[in-house]
């Protein structure tokens, strides 16, 4: 039994090792060659990777095989409709094909796929978001207090700094005033 055990977790070991490495191959592998096979061995496990596809597709465009690279996108572009890097890179090869009609349809897509993923969704109004803006308007219509008026400042500082009582307006001195103003209207001849 110990056997039959060992013997089932060494070929799972293998096998995952196999599989780590066709992934290794197909995301980040540097040789189209070996991405291509990497990412069709992935295919051949998951026939509805569109990642694995897309990979392949963008291997494939390295090598200079463009017609398999608008296939393969073509391919990912069904299994995932949304994917709008898809779409950027098959009109990218079309373009590299000279089919300048089939590159602007998707590049036109591909835009329009990312302006709908970055527009906010409409906001989800509730029961208590409801409450909330009949409240507000009740409150519109409310009678608001007037606001307290702050008094300007006085512009006669320069003559109450001429008076003859200089601590007249800080007692509010009324005869401290009145000598000032008498003071200064001898100063000024006046």
């Amino acid at each position: 039994m110990l056997q039959l055990l060992l013997t089932v977790v060494a070929i799972v070991c293998v096998a995952s090792s196999v599989f780590a490495n066709d992934e290794q191959a197909c995301f980040q592998g540097r040789d189209p060659r070996l991405r291509i096979k990497g990412c069709s061995d992935i295919i051949q496990r998951s026939p509805d990777d569109a990642i694995a596809y897309h990979n392949r597709a963008f291997a494939y465009e390295l090598a200079g095989d463009i017609d398999k690279a608008i296939a393969d996108y073509s391919k990912a572009i069904v299994l995932a409709p949304s994917n709008a890097s898809a779409y950027v890179n098959r009109g990218r090869a079309y373009a590299s094909k000279g089919d300048q009609i089939h590159a602007a349809e998707d590049d036109t897509k591909a835009h329009e796929l990312i302006a709908k993923s970055t527009t906010p969704p409409p906001p989800v109004i509730t029961r208590k978001v409801r409450m909330r803006v009949a409240a507000a308007s009740t409150k519109s219509t409310m009678v608001r207090p007037k606001k307290k008026r702050i008094p300007k400042a006085n512009n006669r500082v320069g003559q109450e700094a001429l008076s003859g009582d200089p601590w007249a307006w800080l007692w509010g001195n009324d005869a401290g005033k009145a000598r000032g103003r008498a003071n200064l209207k001898k100063r000024t001849g006046g």
